[in-house]
């Protein structure tokens, strides 16, 4: 299987820019308000709160990192997910986190070393 990244970039690198650009509360609200479709400017400002400026910073990080895409209807406009693979990431991300708070109330093994000190 190849990835779809250009030769000579570094993996590690372009994933790290990746989550880099999905690390902030309001861009993951955003890319969750637009899994069900495109949603005009005005919406995603109204749901999410944010003023103009920082909504304007927030979608144009999401841009550049080619996570969602404009589109102009009725001379309004409208933000869209770049691709599915989009909205799958933010599903594999909610699974894990339910995973891991779940396992969190769990007690962790005990290494050889802390069952011996228990044991005393």
């Amino acid at each position: 299987m190849t990835d779809d990244v250009p030769a000579g970039l570094v993996m590690s690198d372009v994933k790290a820019e990746l989550f880099k650009a999905m690390g902030h509360p309001a861009r993951i609200q955003l890319l969750e308000m637009l899994a069900d479709g495109p949603v005009a400017v005005s919406t995603l400002r109204q749901n999410t709160g944010l003023e103009p400026s920082n909504l304007s910073q927030h979608l144009g990080v999401l841009r550049r990192q080619r996570l969602i895409v404009p589109a102009r209807r009725d001379g309004r406009l409208f933000y869209e997910l770049a691709c599915p693979g989009v909205s799958a990431l933010l599903g594999d991300a909610r699974s894990l986190l339910g995973t891991l708070l779940r396992t969190a109330s769990l007690p962790l093994p005990l290494s050889a070393a802390d069952r011996e000190d228990a044991i005393r």
